[in-house]
């Protein structure tokens, strides 16, 4: 999938060339587009500067291509992610977020998830909760997962990153992305905010059995 960003310099932050070694850098939507008029891609929107309303408009404009849309905000907040996943975005990070992060929001969001901060997901989830109801996938099936992986679970529906997680566990980060590889395949979700929904209100587990 191409890897195209948008940013008002038109040049590529070397993180991200870091990140995607084939990656392209536009200076509006449209020029993005046309370097991959066919193909399918994630519009990386670069929104240093920008104020809130020209923030959401290129949103929306990226959305309408029909690209897979990630908003890079210099001071990530709620407020802004909510708004951008409103408007159509399926990815909200930071610009200088590290290159293996941009791989794994990649990665989602190639895989048709959705990715935002981890410091994020519980907030946000409460959040769209409460201003647009959306029940937890019904009986997710939690007989299925190791202990193991519901302690991993149980850390990710409180918000908690793959560092975070692994400090805990005393595991490495990779065993981590592991972990959430086989939840998700388990109980039928794309990314943390619908395993958060899924174990919303479900007791969490702090020992291995």
């Amino acid at each position: 999938m191409e890897q195209l960003f948008v940013t008002s310099s038109g040049q590529l932050r070397q993180r991200w060339m870091q990140a995607f070694a084939d990656a392209r850098a536009a200076l509006r939507v449209a020029d993005a587009v046309s370097l991959a008029p066919r193909d399918p891609r994630i519009l990386w929107l670069d929104a240093s500067g920008l104020d809130r309303t020209a923030c959401l408009e290129r949103v929306r404009e990226a959305v309408a291509t029909g690209s897979r849309v990630v908003l890079m905000s210099a001071v990530p907040g709620e407020a802004e992610a909510f708004e951008a996943l409103n408007q159509g975005a399926v990815g909200y990070c930071h610009v200088e977020a590290a290159p293996s992060q941009l791989r794994e929001i990649a990665l989602v969001v190639e895989h048709g998830g959705l990715w935002m901060l981890p410091e994020l997901v519980q907030r946000l989830m409460g959040l769209s909760l409460r201003v647009v109801p959306t029940p937890a996938p019904a009986h997710p099936q939690l007989d299925t997962l190791t202990s193991r992986e519901l302690m991993v679970a149980g850390r990710v529906a409180r918000g908690a990153s793959n560092q975070e997680i692994a400090e805990a566990l005393d595991i490495s980060e990779r065993t981590v992305k592991a972990h959430l590889s086989s939840i998700f395949d388990k109980l039928g979700v794309r990314d943390r905010v619908q395993l958060a929904l899924a174990m919303n209100n479900i007791p969490t587990y702090t020992s291995v059995n």
